[in-house]
């Protein structure tokens, strides 16, 4: 068994673990488990990034995070998920100047095999120019210090608040049969509500209300900026595209005994609709080989409509397409609401996509797939995962 390194890179928000509730629900064991079926030992390592911060700062822990995997033997391999994936190609930029004294050695760098980016906004997304916005920058920083002031109010109150909200939560679904999205913040995040997990918590939200400088690099100039600064390293780079149908009324009247979708299907109508591509001449950028792919894998010609909630679909893709997964923003991260007894979680965002663990396997298969590829083993037998189809460089 050959050993072998895998980084994980959180998106906006991104955390390795907040309370109980991981980042990467699920993908690090996936990742082992096909990796070990191809004669690979893999060690998975999951990056903390300031969540808000500029991505020339978060790219900087990515950087110390490589290093770190580099010391120990075998490839390394990156993947990083909405921004990380912009964090992961600023860090192993040569020409990138970023806050930390580490660095790759040569021999380090030359056993940095590939990047995979998931669901990247690699130019760029109008969700984070609406938060960029007077409005949007004040309704982003105001809920984010009202949760703070909240945690910080105290223990024995906030607790019994919270316990109460929970039991009228249950009023919907008395018997439990189905544990959703509240029951998995609740008992994984909220329950335990000691002093250490306030603080934690509290740290977060303030991170959040005070660092906004990523709201302004994610816009489509502030990513034309960094896409024109950042010259490519020769490591393989491919992309997993992220696609959800357009919100749909049909959903809120299905999802009627759901007290999350019923709450939360406005904002995701909301997003869908910011994340639209304004830019009509993306698709004239992108290579004949990234559009084949996108647009076979999507059943139709992919669009300005098309978006994952969050990121246009024209805008995640960057060199070869490796899968096109039919999933919300965060459904590609295990935030499809699963229901395994010994792996469930919430749907964060309501799409109704249909993402399930079949798509779950089939996606991550995919990129492991690749990662052997890149290390230099030829096909792996995960099944049949998603062809690869080669581009002459990144678009």
């Amino acid at each position: 068994m050959q050993p072998l390194n895998i980084v994980l890179v959180p998106g906006f928000f991104g955390f390795g673990r907040l309370g109980d509730i991981s980042y990467f629900a699920g993908v690090g064991a996936l990742l082992e488990r096909a990796l070990a079926r191809a004669g690979f030992v893999a060690h998975v390592t999951e990056v903390v990034t300031p969540p808000t911060a500029s991505i020339r700062m978060r790219a900087a822990r990515v950087l110390e995070a490589l290093v770190a995997a580099a010391e120990r033997p075998g490839d390394v391999h990156v993947v990083g998920h909405s921004t990380g994936g912009l964090d992961a190609r600023l860090a192993i930029a040569e020409t990138a100047s970023l806050p930390t004294h580490v660095r790759l050695a040569d021999e380090q760098r030359q056993r940095l095999r590939s990047v995979v980016s998931i669901s990247c906004p690699h130019y760029g997304t109008n969700v984070s120019t609406f938060f960029t916005r007077p409005l949007g920058r004040a309704l982003f920083r105001s809920v984010a210090r009202y949760l703070a002031f909240m945690l910080q109010r105290g223990r024995f109150p906030l607790k019994v608040l919270l316990r109460l909200g929970y039991a009228v939560v249950r009023l919907w679904d008395p018997w439990r049969r189905r544990r959703g999205t509240f029951d998995q913040l609740y008992e994984r995040l909220l329950n335990d509500l000691s002093d250490e997990r306030r603080v934690e918590l509290v740290q977060f939200l303030r991170q959040i209300s005070e660092e906004q400088a990523l709201l302004f690099q994610l816009t489509p100039a502030g990513c034309d900026l960094l896409n024109a600064c950042t010259l490519e390293p020769p490591v393989a780079y491919a992309s997993v595209i992220s696609c959800a149908a357009p919100p749909r009324f049909g959903t809120l009247l299905r999802s009627v005994t759901n007290l999350y979708v019923q709450l939360m299907f406005p904002v995701f109508w909301l997003l869908h609709r910011l994340s639209r591509e304004q830019d009509a001449s993306l698709r004239a950028q992108l290579s004949q080989a990234q559009l084949a792919v996108v647009d076979a894998q999507l059943g139709h010609e992919a669009g300005r409509l098309d978006s994952d909630g969050v990121v246009p679909v024209l805008s995640q893709i960057w060199g070869p397409v490796l899968h096109v997964a039919h999933a919300d923003h965060l459904d590609v991260v295990g935030q499809y609401g699963a229901q395994a007894e010994d792996a469930w979680g919430g749907d964060w965002l309501p799409s109704a996509s249909g993402f399930d663990d079949a798509a779950f396997e089939r996606l991550w298969s995919a990129v492991a797939a690749f990662m052997v590829e890149q290390s230099g083993l030829g096909d792996a037998p995960f099944g049949a995962p998603s062809p690869v189809e080669r581009a002459d460089e990144p678009a």
